[in-house]
């Protein structure tokens, strides 16, 4: 009986370790900029009620490091822990991994498919859209070429900002509408009078790349705000919790919507306020 005994507990244990391990708190080291962000985003994996993670001050006590922006993310990959990276570029997450850090990142930006499926309800008369692509952009000349929706996408490659101009003038009129991606180095504060003046003249809507970008004149954008981001980081904590590996890289899987209205209406947009486009986009395929 001791011996049956013995074994049901076992048996019992056996069953309950992965409930157990799952309970037990990942340790996670934050490393972030000081500013209002970090403190929000430090605030809100605290309040998650999953997972369970426990935040250490000492990053070499941490299982999993995690890094907000491209300038952090370099650093902390000195550290030789497992690093997740959030707002980061797609190409220093390529650039990371190349040199054989063990990490991956929630790209900045949204995706190419996501920021299209809203061109398309706002105009869905269009047709040909420009796409302009940067080294460090969020988005790649593959990318482009891989849709496969019914809109007509041509890549414009712009190498610096410099050429930003040129390449506006001379290609702008040929298409219906212009999509930007995040890329911190073509399109800055900088940049925006240049583009949207552009557009306005030729009389070609910008949707992209992000909120600040909307709130200048583009007429619409899909963004990741600090909560989808939030949202986005709690994810991959679930799954490297679970299973002690780092989840692919890849933008947030539900981003938020800025419109212009006072742009959106001078173009006729189908949808011009951010509460009809909003359920449109909910309701879309």
């Amino acid at each position: 009986m001791k011996r049956q005994g013995r074994l049901i507990l076992l048996l019992w244990l056996a069953w309950l370790a992965p409930s157990l391990c799952a309970q037990t708190p990942l340790p996670v080291h934050v490393l972030a900029e000081d500013g209002p962000f970090r403190d929000s985003f430090i605030q809100a994996l605290d309040d998650a009620a999953t997972p369970s993670i426990t935040r250490v001050a000492d990053p070499t006590q941490a299982e999993l490091l995690i890094a907000i922006g491209d300038q952090v993310f370099r650093r902390a990959q000195k550290l030789d822990k497992p690093l997740l990276g959030v707002y980061v570029s797609r190409s220093a997450v390529t650039l990371a991994k190349r040199k054989r850090c063990q990490c991956e990142g929630i790209w900045a930006g949204v995706a190419l498919h996501d920021q299209l499926a809203m061109l398309e309800i706002m105009m869905p008369l269009a047709r040909r859209v420009g796409v302009i692509i940067g080294p460090h952009s969020a988005w790649t000349p593959g990318m482009v070429q891989d849709y496969q929706g019914r809109l007509g996408l041509t890549a414009l490659p712009v190498s610096s900002v410099d050429e930003m101009g040129d390449r506006l003038r001379e290609s702008l009129a040929r298409f219906d509408a212009l999509v930007l991606p995040v890329d911190g180095e073509l399109f800055g504060p900088g940049t925006a009078k240049l583009v949207l003046l552009t557009s306005y003249r030729l009389r070609r809507p910008v949707f992209g790349p992000d909120h600040a970008y909307v709130q200048a004149g583009s007429v619409a954008s899909l963004y990741a705000s600090g909560a989808d981001l939030v949202a986005e980081t709690l994810v991959h904590l679930q799954f490297f919790q679970s299973s002690k590996r780092l989840r692919r890289s890849g933008f947030v899987h539900t981003p938020t919507v800025a419109v212009n209205e006072h742009v959106a209406n001078s173009f006729d947009m189908v949808f011009h306020d951010i509460d009809s486009l909003r359920e449109a986009l909910e309701v879309s395929p």
